[in-house]
């Protein structure tokens, strides 16, 4: 992972760095603070605000593209998000139910459950995804990229080609990842990728067999980190779990 030098803020900067990167993944524009004066209550004016993203802006947490007046978050910034202000978001009970009947239906042979679990990744993150074991690489929803409008063309390419490449890759990050939990690389720190500029989410996970593979979801950096995070963290633990078993067992038949 690249060393980013994180700088303490103070309360009232991080809740405005965290509400900057929560707008700019669901607008994918920049953030003003007019914008962020009109819609949170931090106690303060447009004019204290816009103080406050300028000194987190010289500190490397937010930048101003071109001529725009909004800032948009750094790397240094979606890592920091990531780490220290991120609330975990929690499945909904009808998500939970919709991931639980999608995993049944796993009725087919061993060696399809990547491509399944890959095409349920990307179905319910809406970016692409991969599921890599010893015997089987999978991957799904290139598409959901090249169709994404906020994402420049050339990350665009660069995501294709990490797809095009991951078999490549597959043993080097089953032995990184199986038995850990979900992460957020971010940019540059996905070293596999020359010239990544967007960020991925994986997980291992482990089979009740014992069997071990990866599971990821590749998209913007503007992506949802919080539910795709608690999305692989979910489905690793079912799959782990009592209803790994189930699995197992309906595969087998």
């Amino acid at each position: 992972m690249e060393n980013l030098n994180q700088t303490d803020l103070t309360a009232r900067q991080a809740k405005i760095l965290a509400a900057i990167v929560k707008e700019h993944c669901d607008t994918c524009e920049p953030v003003g603070s007019g914008d962020l004066a009109h819609k949170y209550d931090f106690g303060i004016s447009a004019p204290s605000i816009r103080n406050e993203m300028q000194i987190l802006e010289r500190q490397g947490y937010i930048n101003q593209p071109h001529t725009s007046a909004g800032r948009v978050p750094t790397d240094l910034g979606f890592r920091y998000f990531v780490n220290q202000l991120m609330d975990k978001v929690k499945l909904t009970l009808q998500e939970q139910d919709r991931l639980k009947k999608e995993l049944l239906k796993l009725q087919m042979a061993h060696m399809e459950m990547g491509r399944r679990l890959a095409k349920l990744l990307s179905e319910n993150s809406g970016a692409a995804s991969f599921a890599l074991f010893p015997d089987e690489v999978s991957t799904m929803g290139i598409s959901n990229i090249l169709e994404n409008s906020s994402l420049p063309n050339e990350d665009a390419r660069e995501i294709a080609k990490f797809f095009d490449n991951i078999d490549e890759h597959a043993e080097q990050m089953i032995s990184d990842y199986a038995g850990k939990g979900p992460e957020a690389k971010i940019g540059k720190e996905i070293t596999l990728s020359k010239h990544s500029d967007y960020s991925m989410v994986v997980s291992g996970l482990e089979l009740p067999s014992g069997k071990k593979g990866v599971i990821g979801v590749v998209g913007p950096k503007s992506m949802k980190y919080e539910k795709n995070m608690s999305l692989l963290e979910y489905i690793s633990k079912l799959l782990g779990g009592g209803m790994g078993i189930i699995l197992i067992t309906l595969i087998q038949r």
